[in-house]
């Protein structure tokens, strides 16, 4: 009788697994290529970022040749904003005259963001959450940084695992701690997107979960479950912030350790 009321009062409140929206899906098959809710939701994202950057160029070339057809909008405004930001940032934390990490910068910054808040639009899946693909985005540029820096430097390179003014009976320990601190840098980046953005989206089932079963549950109920789906309302435009608050994050890390790696820092 226990399990039974139980499973009925599960029923009715709509209590769900809050981390059943970052499961992969099976979908279909194409060729030797699995389809799942993942591989679709991110080339789809990769779409809208490709849409957007072709109807800002080509809004800027009306732009350049003076035609009145050019119409700015708010999306134009946000793209340049988002164009200004990595510009900002690069100035600010890459201390080299050419910029020629923006265009890698601006694009990293730009998937994360759009990932982030796709993941946010009902029956998407949010691509973030999926520790491989913070993890592929850390160790990538992690390892292409450490190229770049071992061609720039050779043999000096190791110098940055090598403290200076350190007695040498410690040094093999202190230069083991380097590494290790140093090898991190790719685990901290890829856990705390992957963390927040995991966490963020699982407060939101667990809260509209709550309040739909509040709603469902009588007349008498309706104007207290008014108060959770403000709450919901509130933690949805959080979680917009934290997906761009994130993705800034991730960038400016990208750079400072660039910067750390081609002035030996």
């Amino acid at each position: 009788m226990t399990n039974n009321h139980t499973t009925l009062i599960i029923n009715k409140f709509g209590i769900i697994d809050p981390l059943e929206q970052f499961e992969i899906l099976w979908i279909g098959g194409l060729v030797d290529y699995s389809l799942t809710n993942f591989t679709i939701i991110l080339f789809l994202n990769l779409c809208l970022y490709s849409a957007f950057c072709i109807i800002y160029v080509k809004n800027y070339k009306i732009l350049q040749n003076n035609q009145e057809t050019y119409i700015y909008t708010a999306y134009h405004f946000i793209f340049d904003q988002c164009f200004n930001l990595i510009k900002n940032i690069l100035w600010e934390n890459l201390y080299i005259k050419n910029q020629q990490y923006f265009t890698i910068i601006f694009y990293l910054f730009c998937v994360i963001l759009i990932n982030n808040l796709v993941g946010l639009i009902p029956f998407s899946f949010t691509v973030t959450s999926s520790f491989i693909v913070t993890f592929f985005l850390a160790c990538t540029h992690f390892i292409a940084i450490n190229l770049v820096g071992i061609t720039q430097w050779k043999w000096q390179f190791a110098n940055l695992f090598l403290p200076t003014g350190v007695p040498l009976l410690i040094t093999p320990f202190l230069s083991l701690i380097e590494l290790v601190s140093y090898i991190a840098r790719v685990f901290s980046l890829s856990i705390r997107l992957f963390a927040n953005m995991m966490s963020g989206h699982a407060l939101l089932k667990i809260l509209i979960g709550f309040s739909w079963g509040l709603l469902i549950s009588g007349k008498f109920i309706f104007f207290i479950s008014a108060f959770p789906w403000l709450i919901v309302t509130l933690i949805m435009f959080m979680e917009t912030l934290i997906g761009a608050l994130q993705a800034y994050v991730f960038v400016v890390l990208t750079t400072i350790y660039i910067n750390d790696i081609l002035n030996m820092h």
